[in-house]
């Protein structure tokens, strides 16, 4: 018997823009994984024609792309009656305050840096989808005057896409220190391990020494014997 959740996934369909063929195959086999449909658009521009004709449930946009960069993808689709209901989800390599700036600018839904864990996606695409409905409900936008980088910036906003993206930065935070303090303690455990092979090889050498030794001393001992016997 299917679960709704798996009955839901079979009509999902998800579009990726990522001009890296490697990260879009990576990021498509993930997806496809988890029974979703995937669409693929090497660019923006590409992307915002599949967009408009195959409608999907959601888009997953790298932000530095040729043609048409993540950004404006994202304004593009925000700004059509027809699409502007759909979730993006901005993929970026950069965690700069600017960058939030320009997603929440855009009309972005959510805000993943790379590189990321393969649950933590899926979990944000999850919530995503059983959370649309509410992208579709009417929504009041304020205009918020905002210092970046020493510069003011105007930016028109929802208060529901501010909280999202804002919770979103600060779990991608979050799983960067996450990572860091695994890879602190995974050091730690590789020097201990060193260590503890230096000394079982520091042992082994002292013990071919004193074997050495002593089988030289007994060599010794025999000549002398050999030559005693001999006088």
């Amino acid at each position: 018997m299917k679960t709704k959740k798996n009955a839901v996934k079979e009509i999902v369909q998800i579009l990726i823009a990522e001009d890296s063929p490697t990260q879009a195959e990576q990021l498509k086999y993930i997806l496809e994984k988890h029974k979703y449909r995937v669409l693929v658009a090497k660019d923006g521009k590409e992307a915002i024609g599949m967009v408009i004709e195959h409608s999907p449930s959601l888009v997953i946009t790298d932000i530095v792309m040729p043609e048409m960069n993540g950004y404006d993808l994202c304004k593009e689709i925000k700004s059509r009656e027809k699409t502007m209901n759909i979730p993006v989800i901005l993929l970026t390599s950069f965690s700069r305050s600017e960058d939030v700036m320009e997603g929440i600018s855009c009309g972005a839904d959510n805000f993943l840096t790379k590189p990321f864990r393969e649950e933590y996606l899926v979990s944000h695409i999850e919530t995503i989808l059983s959370d649309r409905e509410i992208h579709k409900t009417e929504t009041i936008k304020v205009e918020l005057e905002v210092l970046v980088g020493g510069k003011k910036r105007v930016i028109t906003v929802d208060h529901q896409q501010i909280l999202t993206l804002l919770i979103s930065t600060y779990e991608a935070a979050v799983q960067r220190n996450d990572e860091l303090v695994k890879a602190q303690d995974d050091l730690k455990k590789l020097n201990e391990r060193l260590e503890e092979l230096v000394t079982e090889r520091t042992a082994e050498l002292s013990a071919e020494i004193a074997i050495r030794k002593s089988t030289e001393e007994a060599l010794r001992e025999s000549k002398e014997q050999h030559r005693g016997n001999l006088s």
